[in-house]
């Protein structure tokens, strides 16, 4: 944010209350305190702040109380709330998330998961601002603004209603309760489908209606939870389908001989049996994971969508983008590499307001393609972020950075982007940084390759 956050910090232990507000203030943050909730009732309404860290076990009016008291207060329902507590059972996160609170930390807890936190909430503040108000409730045309943002911007003010997209014979509800997703219903002529997929929807329409609740039952849950949840479905689907194929062999074309794509193959299908030797003694299919992370816009479904053809145009069998059509283009491509093999590249928004979807899919996964459109600080700080949370996450996962030329410069050089300032400020090696223009196989099938080396060296 271009000013100072207001934050407002509430518990009754003084010795928490000074580290917290002597750590954020070290960061920049204006650090208001309050001993229980009925002086942070105060407090809000004389200071206004930004957002709000509690503890749930205060005398008096304890956290959830202050949350819920807030969340019902048309003014102040929609300050982002964060609570800070000793409590670590599930039972109290999910009471946590019913009453509205944005994230749960449980003491004591590292002062820079906290500063994440916070800058995590800030930045979605920051970008549900640039989405005017006035196009939530009234209907409008997907390519307009970005659905992540769109369901980000609902989640924190706090709306109740449904989200209704149409794309082609495809339609999707998402219904929200108090900023919450409740109920998700996705579906095409043929068959229900994951929520990933709507995600990845570039044109279309969409409509927003207040007040509109599910038929079923609530699931409760958060965004990056239901996408993390139909990923491990799909991997699962296939590989229960793996394991009931016929036996069969990969064709001529799929030899090591059949060029750099073939090579890759080849490596991937290494890198899997070299994985599945150490972390999975069995005979279950294996699914490899790598991200291509990226902000809004800079090219990810294209890249996935050109690696999933490099690959299956060389191997015997392919699954993943299933529209040849670039305004078809979804955020999750599938590759089937052997029978006990199956590649998936997910497409993973780099901004720091995506923490949860980081928690989710850091862990797990292969390597990781970061990609830029540009090289403006803007870009570059959400991506030192990402890399901060892979330190925390994931620290041995192996990264390549590209710069994309396929932007408003098409090929020119920027200011700054030569890899060895892209490396030194992103704190990787200069030789981790390519260059180039995302229609080059040449340049991709390298990029992936170099992650595949480096994957098996850390193995």
């Amino acid at each position: 944010m271009s000013m100072a956050p207001k934050i407002l910090v509430v518990d009754d232990e003084p010795k928490w209350l000074r580290i917290v507000s002597l750590y954020l203030g070290s960061r920049n943050c204006h650090v208001e305190t309050a001993l229980n909730g009925e002086e942070a009732i105060h407090k809000v309404s004389s200071e206004h702040p930004d957002l709000i860290i509690a503890d749930i076990g205060m005398p008096g009016m304890d956290g959830y109380e202050l949350c819920s008291q807030l969340r019902r207060d048309a003014s102040t329902r929609t300050i982002p709330f964060i609570f800070l507590t000793a409590r670590d059972q599930d039972q109290d996160k999910i009471k946590a998330r019913k009453v509205g609170a944005d994230d749960y930390l449980t003491k004591p807890c590292p002062l820079e998961r906290l500063a994440q936190s916070v800058e995590t909430v800030m930045d979605r503040i920051e970008q549900a601002r640039k989405i005017p108000l006035d196009r939530i409730g009234m209907s409008g045309r997907i390519e307009e603004v970005d659905l992540l943002d769109m369901i980000q911007t609902l989640e924190l003010d706090q709306k109740t209603g449904a989200l209704v997209l149409s794309h082609g014979e495809r339609t999707g509800t998402l219904y929200f309760r108090n900023g919450v997703i409740v109920e998700a219903d996705l579906r095409s002529p043929k068959r229900e489908e994951p929520l990933f997929r709507l995600l990845g929807w570039k044109t279309g329409r969409f409509l927003f209606i207040p007040d509109a609740v599910p038929e079923r039952m609530p699931i409760t849950a958060s965004l990056a939870n239901l996408l993390f949840q139909d990923l491990r479905e799909l991997e699962e689907h296939e590989q229960e389908a793996l394991r009931s194929a016929p036996q069969e062999e990969p064709t001529a074309h799929a030899s090591p001989e059949a060029g750099q794509a073939g090579q890759v193959l080849s490596r991937l299908e290494r890198v899997a049996q070299q994985f599945r030797s150490k972390h999975m003694p069995t005979a279950d299919p294996q699914v490899l994971r790598i991200l291509v992370v990226g902000i809004a816009r800079s090219g990810k479904s294209e890249l996935i969508q050109q690696l999933v053809k490099d690959l299956s145009g060389s191997r015997w069998a392919a699954v993943g983008i299933e529209e040849p059509r670039a305004k078809y283009q979804i955020d999750v491509g599938r590759v089937m590499i052997s029978r006990g093999t199956v590649l998936h590249l997910i497409a993973v928004r780099a901004e720091k307001r995506f923490w949860p979807m980081w928690e989710q899919y850091l862990p797990g996964a292969l390597a990781a393609i970061l990609l830029m459109d540009s090289a403006s600080e803007d870009t570059l700080r959400h991506l030192q972020a990402f890399l901060k949370a892979r330190d925390t996450l994931a620290p041995a996962l192996p990264v390549q950075v590209l710069l994309s030329a396929d932007g408003p410069g098409n090929g020119e050089s920027k200011p700054g982007a030569d890899p060895a300032t892209i490396g030194k400020t992103l704190g990787v090696l200069a030789s981790d940084v390519s260059s180039g223009q995302i229609r080059d196989q040449t340049l991709r099938l390298t990029l992936l390759d170099r992650l595949l080396q480096q994957a098996r060296a850390v193995d």
